[in-house]
């Protein structure tokens, strides 16, 4: 055998230790830049904004709620066939969801039509079917 293992290795240590410091640099320096990157990348929360809610049920329902985020914007008891609203509320690029809790008198099958019109005048429609005690939760893109 030839020389001794302990000299090998502290050489072997030596050469990792030279070969850490530079990959330590370029670690650090691609951190940095993912860090900026993504506080770059979070938006700003965008203003609260009046959106359009028009209901229009085949039925008249004894009471309704909208909910938006566990927090209610909108209650009628009794409602009306056709009722709408202006509600001030946040409404992200990637769309909002809206909780509706609904209450047809009798077991009779029913349907609600949501027209919604976002801040910048677009109109997405979505519907509700049920009977009796209905809650949904529906996405407005």
């Amino acid at each position: 055998m030839r020389g001794s293992p302990l000299l090998r290795a502290l050489l072997a240590f030596i050469v990792i230790l030279m070969l850490g410091f530079p990959l330590r640099h370029l670690t650090r320096v691609h951190a940095d830049a993912n860090a900026d990157a993504a506080g770059k990348a979070t938006p700003a929360p965008s203003p609260t904004n009046a959106v359009r809610l028009q209901l229009t049920f085949t039925n008249r329902p004894a009471s309704v709620r909208v909910l938006h985020l566990g927090n209610e914007i909108w209650q009628e008891k009794p409602a009306a066939e056709e009722i709408e609203r202006d509600l001030k509320m946040e409404f992200p690029k990637e769309g909002v969801d809206l909780q509706f809790e609904i209450e047809w008198p009798g077991e009779s099958l029913s349907a609600m039509r949501a027209i919604l019109t976002d801040p910048e005048g677009n109109t997405l429609e979505k519907s509700v079917w049920g009977s009796g005690a209905v809650t949904e939760v529906v996405t407005f893109p």
